[in-house]
């Protein structure tokens, strides 16, 4: 967050010393509340609101805000495509823990559009983003099973495989199987899309008059995009288009 926040766009906002951060997909908060307290730090005061579709994990955030940062923070279960019905504007909107592959490129643009929406006109839209053409499919070729984890805690060992189990060409998602052993009745299921940097920050340049990166370390990058055009509304893409709907 301190090489994310020297960036000059994020100069400009927070020379105002006030300024209001959105999350979203934010889970326990790690990235809301690393932003806010590097920004904090430089005297800036920070109105945070973190929001997920897992109360659960809201409440983890909330208790981790408090403690990291000394003040309570805002959470909000909310939907990320649907982040245009809160009524109140911010400067920054932050997704973090790389959260892009469990939007395909139909939702991720709602996505961006309910973004947009409830950006302010010099806002930015920050991504943590890797590129996974490049370490999934050319690095190391996509694995068909993989191991995800692995444990050992007090003579118990877990494992955690996943399958792949399908393809769809038109949301471009690759569905996989997880299975952990220590209970295998227990399948999850997941379709997940594998964004590259070029796919992402292209998508971006659509509703942001510019578009830049900060590389953190190899292969990992803070995407931002920057001043929403505001062309392409949510209202826009609410009828989904006939290659989608003739499918159902």
């Amino acid at each position: 967050m301190e090489m994310l926040i020297g960036h000059e766009w994020i100069q400009g906002i927070i020379s105002r010393r006030k300024v209001k951060v959105l999350e979203i997909c934010g889970g326990t908060g790690i990235g809301g509340i690393a932003l806010a307290k590097a920004l904090m730090d430089r005297d800036v005061d920070v109105d945070l609101l973190v929001t997920d579709l897992r109360r659960k994990a809201l409440e983890v955030a909330r208790k981790w805000g408090k403690e990291v940062l000394g003040r309570d923070i805002r959470v909000e279960v909310v939907d990320a495509r649907e982040v245009h019905k809160l009524d109140e504007e911010f400067d920054i909107i932050l997704m973090y823990g790389l959260s892009t592959p469990h939007f395909d490129p139909w939702d991720f643009i709602k996505v961006i559009a309910s973004i947009c929406e409830v950006l302010r006109e010099n806002g930015i839209f920050i991504i943590d983003e890797s590129d996974r053409r490049y370490s999934i499919f050319i690095t190391q070729g996509y694995k068909w099973s993989l191991a995800e984890a692995y444990t050992e805690e007090n003579e118990v060992k877990r494992m955690v495989v996943s399958y792949h189990i399908g393809y769809d060409p038109v949301r471009g998602v690759c569905r996989r199987a997880f299975i952990d052993y220590t209970n295998p009745g227990n399948i999850m299921v997941m379709d997940v899309f594998f964004w590259s940097i070029a796919e992402t920050s292209s998508l971006l340049w659509l509703f942001f008059e510019d578009v830049d990166a900060v590389n953190i370390k190899p292969n990992y990058y803070f995407i931002l995009g920057y001043k929403p055009r505001r062309k392409l509304k949510i209202e826009h893409l609410s009828t989904p288009p006939r290659l989608l709907t003739k499918r159902r």
